[in-house]
């Protein structure tokens, strides 16, 4: 009995030590760009530059949302890749790419659902030049 509790001690220790943490950044509200935090005994830091960039509308495919899943056991087509989300804890398979042209997103949406990604959609992101 004694071996039992003592076995079942050490695999609930090794599976709590072996989830992953969220980083720190994911439990910090959200900062705003123009926003100076001010340092303790110190005087504040200058405000952060300001970019002459434009706002541009990209388009990403998705295809799946991988969650308590390594995307490492699924092979996937060589116009996608597998990003890990930490804060959400997520597996992303999307497009290598994004198209600056909605038409050649919606190409690459139809060529992965003729090769059997019937999930394939359209995401809208904000690039910047």
């Amino acid at each position: 009995m004694k071996i039992i509790f003592t076995t079942m001690f050490v695999l609930c220790t090794m599976l709590l030590s072996a989830q992953t943490e969220k980083p720190p950044y994911c439990e910090e509200g959200p900062s705003t760009y123009g926003s100076v935090a001010a340092i303790p005994g110190g005087s504040t830091p200058p405000p952060l530059p300001r970019f002459t960039t434009t706002p541009t509308k990209e388009y990403k495919i998705q295809v799946a949302i991988l969650r308590y899943t390594d995307p490492a056991e699924y092979p996937f087509h060589s116009d996608l890749v597998a990003r890990y989300r930490p804060c959400e804890q997520v597996w992303v398979v999307e497009s290598r790419e994004s198209f600056p042209n909605r038409a050649d997103a919606v190409k690459l949406q139809q060529k992965l659902k003729d090769l059997g990604y019937s999930g394939a959609y359209i995401t809208e992101l904000m690039g910047y030049q």
